[in-house]
């Protein structure tokens, strides 16, 4: 009898699970197919930033050559109480990191988008 009553349990726990893996697969291939049907927006967007990252170095350099050019004003005195806060802009990035062991480093963004569409295509989309 209890060895009846284990192995009825044991069929409702494994009746369950597979019902578990059954919902989360349909999920998974749901969320496939829409990363699919987003994959040339995410592409456009990813040739949209690295336009304006190139626009963004095309105008600093103008910027430059037009101060460069600029007549130079005089030193601006410093101010009395109160204090203000001066803005900077940093010219040249930070290092990057060097990637640890079994960690894969991409060129830039567009190589991000890809290994990740390619990573998705091969697990089974």
């Amino acid at each position: 009898m209890m060895a009846l009553l284990i192995d009825t349990l044991i069929l409702l726990l494994l009746a369950g699970t597979l019902g578990y893996a059954f919902m989360v697969e349909r999920r998974v291939r749901t969320l496939m197919a829409a990363l699919k049907e987003l994959q040339p927006v995410v592409g456009e967007l990813s040739n949209a930033v690295d336009r304006s990252e190139s626009s963004v170095v095309a105008l600093k350099s103008v910027a430059e050559k037009v101060a460069a050019d600029a007549p130079r004003p005089a030193a601006p005195q410093p101010e009395a109480a109160g204090g203000g806060s001066t803005l900077t802009f940093r010219s040249v990035r930070a290092p990057r990191r060097v990637a640890g062991a079994g960690v894969t480093s991409l060129g830039g963004k567009s190589d991000l988008v890809r290994s990740f569409f390619e990573a998705a295509r091969s697990r089974g989309a």
